[in-house]
């Protein structure tokens, strides 16, 4: 079969699908994913049957595309935010300005200019009360009561345990959070006891992920450090983003006399390229597959840096469970790491 040229590609039959598709999420619950049809949002498998029929009316947000965390999943209705089950049943009425999924047993949620956490019932363990607020990570959350306040990190019971302190704060991940300082407006990273592990020192950096941060370091370049702060790849890169499945995007400068054009590729752990900078936007990998930027169009390539797809999409999604939500005008569509239409696009 050829692969997606244009908008008469074939739709690949299911039992392809089922041979290369992981139907479980990390939870090992199955992966529901969202599909649009008459302005309708449902659910299907990863098989592509449909489990939740089309009774939503698509109104996308800062969820979207939906999915399904510790069984529920976050869902417009009508401007206010209500939380389904796997069985299409809203288990938490559509009650907030905004909503995230759960994460950690909590949602955060928002009602009234200020932020809280349900439980899976829809009640408030910890009551609105902050200004900002982070979704929980490694048992902390980063929240700022005040609008001109600081930040700090309170546990699930909704007790501050890192007093507010920073100028900005980051999630934990590998036991450490990124923190930005008053002195110099630097970050550093910070343990779970709110103790600095790596000074601050760093005009910018990133979340730790796999054991890696991206931070700014000499030249007005970025580099990557380990948990302790050491230099694991040395400084280069224009931009630098998180590590996934081994692999993280650069950018590079298309020309060493003018620094402002760049594209990004791919690097290892050893900061080699496995993807030469091509693109002009490229994001994490998941399910072997990254969405990368040509123009204003989206593509995916494989971790070879193979193309599956031209960039003809308007807007793409990180594949999960084997497939890639992909909009191109306003229908959205699936497709899978063939580069072909699983679900045509519709709206």
């Amino acid at each position: 079969m050829k692969k997606y040229t244009s908008y008469s590609v074939l739709v690949i039959a299911t039992t392809l699908i089922l041979a290369s598709c992981s139907t479980l999420d990390r939870s090992g619950n199955r992966t529901l994913l969202p599909y649009v049809e008459n302005q309708k949002v449902g659910f299907i498998d990863s098989s592509l049957s449909t489990q939740i029929q089309p009774n939503f009316k698509f109104v996308p947000d800062a969820n979207w595309p939906y999915h399904f965390s510790e069984g529920l999943a976050a869902i417009n209705i009508l401007g206010r935010v209500g939380y389904v089950n796997s069985s299409g049943k809203m288990t938490i009425e559509p009650q907030f300005d905004a909503a995230s999924n759960f994460s950690e047993r909590l949602a955060l949620v928002k009602v009234n200019e200020h932020y809280g956490y349900i439980d899976h019932s829809g009640d408030f363990e910890i009551k609105p009360q902050f200004e900002e607020a982070h979704n929980f990570s490694s048992g902390l959350a980063a929240v700022k009561i005040n609008k001109n306040g600081d930040w700090g990190y309170i546990n699930n019971k909704g007790e501050l345990v890192i007093e507010p302190q920073f100028m900005n704060a980051g999630d934990f991940n590998n036991n450490r959070a990124r923190v930005q300082t008053y002195q110099h407006r630097e970050w550093g990273y910070i343990d779970k006891q709110g103790e600095f592990v790596i000074e601050p020192a760093y005009p910018n950096a990133g979340d730790f992920s796999e054991g890696l941060a991206a931070v700014e370091l000499e030249f007005k370049q970025f580099g990557y450090i380990d948990t302790l702060g050491r230099i694991a790849i040395e400084s280069q890169f224009l931009k630098a983003e998180p590590f996934a499945e081994g692999k993280a995007a650069v950018a590079m400068p298309e020309s060493s006399n003018n620094l402002d054009n760049y594209k990004y590729g791919y690097i290892n752990r050893r900061g080699e390229f496995l993807v030469e900078p091509a693109y002009d936007k490229a994001f994490a990998f998941h399910n072997g597959v990254a969405r990368v930027k040509l123009g204003n169009q989206f593509a995916y390539i494989d971790e070879h840096g193979r193309q599956i797809v031209e960039p003809i999409f308007d807007e793409a999604w990180d594949f999960k469970a084997g497939l890639g939500l992909v909009k191109t005008g306003n229908k959205y569509a699936y497709i899978n790491k063939q580069g072909l239409f699983a679900i045509e696009p519709k709206n």
